[in-house]
């Protein structure tokens, strides 16, 4: 046989090899691996992973795998401990923030961080404009102690307002079940003690305590603000909630709808708590080595170039960069005080789980 013939016929062995390995992973059912997600994120993440199902990814180079997303909040995973088991865990999880990994760690759980920030989100002080120009004067920026000095007023005609307006009306996310809302109170803890990084006993002080109890009293009702605030408040306008420390994503999403009340006033907080939806693995003795390549070819796709240029089309800010005036969204905020490059002040540094839990069992007792 002549050595050209052999050569072909080697060529079309070969082939014939791996067009039938190709067919035979195809024909076996994918490995799906579950990833949870906060809500925040949620919406993003859904579309890159969509992405990421539709290319049918082969991992390891034998074994197809699918990834399905649930929602749960931080909160529920590390305050309490229970939510997830050796036998019942996702293999990933995307949490508000990073800070939440470093607990859930703390609280025993096997988890490897795989990535520091897949997008961000700062907490953006907004309120509408008659009621943040009395508490600013029309010219400071809006921050902490001008919103505790109100609550502790409690009704506006004690602070110059309209008696129509009643009592100052407060919204944030209840910070007993939200992230989003204990990353607030970690913020005004951090505020009240001019320090970005809170001591052993900064949440136990009957100072803080007594300064910060009427912020939340403040807060008409937590259940009607449900987890997104800004949305109930493009809802039911200053009736609802007249000033809020939320996540920057929800003022954007929601700005259309608030600003057909008033005009919406914006300001970032000197202490800040960003929101950063790391992405940590699952990593214990049953992990497979065809979950971690998974989480691992996860990770690469939520950080490629291509899928973070669309992360301000959420409302989030990408894992580097910041947002342009191209990004529609960031632009519609500028006139109301939404940055794309602002002074993010000093970030907070929690103190350990214990403490934290420790607080939020008192917010819950009051």
């Amino acid at each position: 046989m002549k050595r050209g013939t052999i050569f072909i016929l080697l060529f079309v062995v070969v082939a014939a090899a791996i067009i039938g390995a190709s067919q035979f992973i195809g024909a076996q059912p994918p490995l799906e691996i579950t990833v949870a997600v906060n809500a925040i994120a949620r919406p993003w993440v859904e579309k890159v992973v969509f992405a990421f199902n539709e290319t049918a990814p082969i991992v390891n180079a034998t074994r197809r795998v699918r990834i399905k997303l649930t929602e749960i909040d931080d909160l529920d995973v590390w305050l309490e401990g229970r939510a997830w088991t050796t036998n019942d865990h996702p293999a990933a999880w995307i949490p508000a923030s990073s800070t939440s990994v470093t607990y859930a760690v703390e609280a025993g759980l096997p988890l490897q961080l795989v990535a520091d920030s897949l997008a961000r989100t700062p907490l953006v002080w907004g309120g509408f404009s008659s009621r943040v120009n009395i508490l600013t004067g029309g010219a400071a920026p809006l921050d902490w102690p001008q919103v505790a000095a109100a609550a502790k007023a409690e009704s506006w005609s004690a602070i110059g307002g309209s008696p129509s307006w009643q009592f100052v009306k407060l919204a944030f996310a209840q910070p007993t079940r939200r992230m989003s809302g204990l990353a607030v109170m970690l913020s005004g803890a951090a505020a009240f003690n001019e320090s970005p990084s809170l001591a052993a006993d900064s949440l136990r002080a009957r100072a803080f305590r007594d300064w910060i109890q009427p912020v939340i009293h403040a807060v008409p009702n937590f259940n009607t603000l449900g987890s997104d605030p800004a949305a109930a408040l493009a809802r039911q306008g200053p009736s609802g909630g007249e000033i809020g420390l939320l996540p920057e994503v929800d003022w954007l999403i929601n700005l259309n709808r608030l600003v057909g009340y008033e005009r919406m006033v914006f300001s970032y907080p000197a202490y800040q708590m960003i929101l950063d939806f790391p992405l940590a693995r699952w990593d214990d003795t049953q992990t497979t080595n065809d979950e971690r390549a998974a989480v691992e070819a996860l990770r690469g796709w939520l950080l490629n170039a291509d899928w973070q240029v669309i992360v301000p089309q959420y409302g989030l800010r990408p894992a580097g960069g910041e947002p342009t005036e191209d990004d529609t969204l960031f632009a519609a905020g500028i006139p109301y005080g939404i940055q794309l490059n602002p002074d993010f002040g000093q970030l907070v540094q929690p103190p350990a789980r214990a403490e934290v839990q420790s607080f939020v069992d008192w917010v819950a007792s009051n």
